[in-house]
């Protein structure tokens, strides 16, 4: 049997796609350099330097504080105008769950705002407004080409890796902190496209600003075996440190929403502070690019190393916490630096146990690696990270064991990284593996059935029988002031013949004929969905809103459930569909597949469709969606073609298929009409 050939449509595909992740990855590396040199003369034409610490040690002291008082104030304007855009929590939302769409709109407006705290002298690092315009780059680029969802993924991590690589200058370590950071798992679906966007950038970044380690070739050498026991202690320092530092964040942000000020007046009061410690320590502001190359130089004495360390978190927690916008990672490398110093400095003040050789810049450098993998939780990209900033293979065995130590350590301490206790606040778990966090990301509000029949609680039992009787449902619930109930035609039909012949006490409510169930709350996973649909035997579950625990808002059946578990832990991103016909006077089912992005569900008509034909193609332009079916009331089979339907009436349901943006947008009578994006 001959092979299958490639067609020359699916061949096409395959060079757009290849396309779009060069494309990504030249995008994140031109807003990398750009975004660089604009700060480096954003700096000279204000202060007179590009030198961070040069500018600041010249300011007279009021500048000092005034400076990043000012940029944190306009960088709280901007972010409460134009938006708060991304941040990397939003990008391991986007590629891992495949939920919250990347702006890149906003994210640039973003940028502006972590720009003006820059300038101004904030504590922030630079890396993150370039990692995530790379990300929002890929979404939007993939969106605009009409790439399907798992592709669109695959590109926003791609231009994360671009960012990374660019601000870095190190592409191994960015492909590594998409695969350990960002995705969680390596598959070459994700790493070939990944690593060619980290490469391709980091060509572009090379050429436009230099190459080689941004902070400059590193000797290294291990003057005795003791050492190894110090780099193993500078792990278990660092470990805790970066514990300390993540929870000063945490402590720093929730004392600045306690505040109550308006994001402008929080961006300039965190300046002001970073300016006051700036007037005695001009080190603390800015990224601390300028502060690791002294550290590592080995020309800052302990004791001021030690009050650095102190002074940069601080300063750090102040401009993070206080909302303006930037990335923590470089301001982690700095912290790592001082502390990985101050080891250094104990190491050469005891020459008996560890010998005469000891290299001046090695513990900084490898602390650079520690702290950083403490914070992330990402102990190879750590190491890798800093081994192509030194160039230099002797650190690899110092890296490897300091990193490890700090990771387990800190996770000990601390479970969550930056970034996923960024995600915790959102409300978004990212616990467990890749699987439990697939499942916990999905809420019953994503996947369950809205209008479920109901009737309250003092309706007559006949009520009920009549939504039975038009088909709505095998069951319908009860809604009354002690919760939820449901009946189902069995047991209505049963208190109903009791009734007719006086047996037992009358029913005469729907409530006194209906039975407890299980609920689920609009926020429950998939995981505790799939708990409670195992007490039942009904098939589905209702769903309420916690602040009316007596009122079904929806319904959650085994097989909604059983098709969300399988696009998101299998990510085949398709529903299955069971199509039941009639023909002949016999019936055939059988499971059909519906394309990617897809999905069908029974939805009540817009209140502008009621009292008119449906008619198909006008709903299929203004809402983008197509009416498969009409559910009408009564009749030995309930289900019609919508243009032998006649009137819709309020109670009528149509069957739909679309997008889930389209038919939530249709059940709410927003036209959308077809160009619209």
């Amino acid at each position: 049997m001959s092979a299958r050939r490639p067609s020359w449509r699916s061949l096409g595909a395959l060079a757009t796609y290849a396309a779009a992740v060069a494309m990504t990855g030249a995008a994140g590396a031109a807003f990398a350099v750009g975004y660089r040199l604009a700060l480096h003369h954003g700096f000279a034409w204000l202060y007179g330097s590009g030198d961070v610490l040069v500018a600041f040690a010249s300011l007279p002291l009021p500048w000092r504080v005034a400076a990043p008082a000012l940029g944190g104030l306009v960088a709280g304007v901007v972010s409460s105008r134009r938006g708060g855009g991304q941040n990397v929590g939003a990008i391991l939302e986007a590629v891992t769950l495949g939920r919250g769409r990347l702006s890149l709109r906003a994210t640039l407006w973003k940028s502006l705002a972590s720009f003006a705290a820059l300038v101004g002298g904030g504590s922030l690092g630079r890396e993150g407004s370039i990692v995530q315009f790379g990300a929002a780059s890929g979404a939007t680029l993939g969106a605009r080409l009409g790439l399907d969802a798992r592709r669109v993924r695959v590109l926003v991590a791609a231009g994360t890796a671009a960012g990374f690589a660019s601000a870095y200058n190190t592409p191994l370590a960015a492909v590594l902190f998409v695969v350990e950071v960002v995705v969680g798992v390596a598959t070459l679906e994700v790493v070939l496209p990944v690593a060619a966007s980290a490469a391709l950038a980091t060509a572009i970044t090379r050429r436009a600003v230099g190459g080689g380690p941004i902070y400059g070739a590193r000797d290294f050498a291990i003057g005795s075996n003791a050492e190894y026991g110090a780099y193993l202690a500078l792990g278990v320092a660092a470990g805790a440190v970066g514990a300390g530092f993540l929870a000063l964040l945490a402590e720093g942000e929730r004392r600045f929403d306690a505040s109550r000020l308006p994001r402008p007046a929080k961006g300039a009061l965190g300046g002001a502070i970073v300016g006051l410690i700036a007037c005695a320590l001009p080190a603390v502001t800015g990224n601390g690019y300028e502060a690791i190359q002294r550290i590592l130089d080995a020309r800052v004495a302990a004791p001021l190393v030690a009050v650095m360390l102190l002074a940069k978190a601080l300063a750090t927690t102040s401009s993070v916490s206080s909302g303006s916008p930037g990335g923590v990672f470089t301001p982690s490398l700095f912290l790592g630096a001082a502390l990985g110093g101050l080891v250094g400095a104990w190491v050469r003040a005891a020459p008996w146990l560890f010998g005469h050789e000891v290299a001046a810049g090695g513990y900084a450098l490898v602390g650079m690696a520690a702290l950083s993998a403490a914070t992330t939780h990402a102990p190879v990209m750590a190491a890798v990270l800093v081994f192509e900033l030194s160039g230099d293979y002797a650190v690899v065995l110092p890296l490897m064991l300091a990193t490890t130590t700090a990771a387990v350590v800190a996770r000990r301490l601390r479970p969550r990284s930056v970034y996923t206790e960024e995600l915790e606040r959102r409300g978004v778990s990212w616990e467990g593996d890749l699987a439990d966090r697939l499942a916990r990301a999905v809420r019953a509000r994503d996947i369950m059935e809205r209008d479920p029949p109901r009737v309250g609680a003092d309706a007559p039992l006949s009520d009920a029988l009549a939504l039975f009787a038009r088909g709505s449902g095998r069951r319908v619930y009860v809604e009354g002031p002690e919760g939820l109930r449901a009946v189902d035609l069995h047991g209505a039909r049963e208190a109903w013949e009791a009734r007719a012949k006086g047996e037992g006490d009358a029913v005469k409510t729907a409530w006194e004929a209906a039975r407890e169930v299980p609920v689920a709350a609009l926020d429950d996973s998939l995981v505790e969905l799939n708990e409670k649909l195992w007490q039942t035997d009904w098939g589905e579950i209702p769903v309420v809103d916690p602040a009316e625990p007596g009122r079904a808002v929806g319904t959650v059946t085994r097989r909604a459930l059983l098709g969300a578990f399988d696009r998101e832990l299998f990510q085949r991103d398709v529903l299955l569909t069971r199509v039941v016909w009639r023909e002949g006077g016999a019936e055939a089912a059988d499971y059909l597949e519906l394309p990617p992005g897809r999905r069908v569900e029974v939805v009540a008509p817009p209140a502008s469709l009621v009292g008119a034909p449906l008619d198909v193609g006008d709903v299929r332009r203004r809402f983008r969606v197509t009416a498969v079916a009409i559910r009408r009331s009564g009749g030995e089979h309930p289900w019609r073609d919508p243009e032998e339907a006649g009137a819709l009436a309020a109670d009528d349901r149509v069957m739909a298929i679309g997008e889930p943006e389209a038919i939530e947008a249709f059940r709410a009578g927003r036209a959308r009409e077809a160009g619209e994006g």
